[in-house]
């Protein structure tokens, strides 16, 4: 197995040839390839240093470096005396958000979704701050959230096109399922973390007409944000929920340094 962990970091580190990236950035993003496609999983032991080293010809203190990195990034974790592993990070499904319970410690409801509709948004608001500018707008998939067949409650998820642009052709059925999985399987794109913040507020009439609120019913609204390795925020998603009898799980454990 770490022969095979070698070959793999080897094999994309030859491909890592883009002129005047520095040989330590070759390294990361090598190893960072190897985890997107697959080839290192979560707890896999990279080689020792030096072997490592001798492998793709860099110096020890360059070696060093790109692994100082990757720790910082929480893509490895560095042990003394046992040597570098593949961060046990929260897989995408792990990342499922829409845990509905209904009381603690009971097992998650069944949920299913149903894709609203797909569009291209350029207007302003908190995905733009999140996301950052991008000249071709923003796909934004509106979907309804149904638990348990008798409680509902809406999603609106948000992705630049210029860095997912093949969302817009997916198929719609593939959309009603974790988004989070689609983005690593379609993409290479691993969610890393995601950070959640709630507040209360008033839900917009198109949205409060789909789930048959009264224009003063108090509902709940949670951003939460989905970071890649280096603490990119590559998805922004709101969800509102009116008051029901069933409790979300929130998601714990899952910010950096928390």
């Amino acid at each position: 197995m770490a022969e095979q962990n070698l070959n793999h970091v080897v094999a994309e580190f030859a491909q890592e040839t883009v002129p005047g990236v520095p040989k330590h950035v070759r390294l990361r993003n090598a190893v960072l390839a190897a985890i997107r496609k697959g080839h290192l999983k979560a707890g896999d032991q990279l080689p020792p240093e030096q072997e490592l080293s001798r492998a793709v010809g860099l110096s020890l203190g360059t070696v060093q470096r790109a692994l100082s990195n990757l720790a910082s990034e929480r893509a490895v974790v560095r042990e003394q005396g046992r040597g570098t592993f593949i961060s046990r990070t929260m897989a995408p499904d792990d990342l499922w958000q829409f845990r509905f319970v209904g009381a603690y410690g009971d097992v998650p409801l069944p949920v299913s979704l149903v894709l609203l509709d797909r569009q291209i948004v350029t207007d302003r608001g908190p995905w733009l701050d999140v996301l950052g500018h991008d000249e071709r707008g923003y796909c934004l998939l509106r979907r309804l959230i149904v638990v348990n067949q008798d409680y509902r409650c809406i999603s609106h998820f948000y992705v630049r096109v210029s860095r997912f642009p093949k969302i817009m052709k997916i198929s719609g059925s593939k959309l009603t399922g974790n988004l989070k999985r689609i983005l690593a399987d379609e993409f290479d794109t691993v969610t890393h973390t995601i950070e959640q913040f709630a507040m209360a507020g008033r839900i917009n009439d198109e949205d409060r007409s789909l789930l048959e609120v009264d224009a003063d019913a108090p509902c709940m609204m949670i951003n939460a944000i989905g970071r890649t390795f280096n603490r990119e925020a590559i998805t922004f998603q709101s969800v509102w929920m009116p008051a029901g009898k069933y409790y979300l799980e929130l998601l714990s454990g899952v910010r950096p340094g928390a």
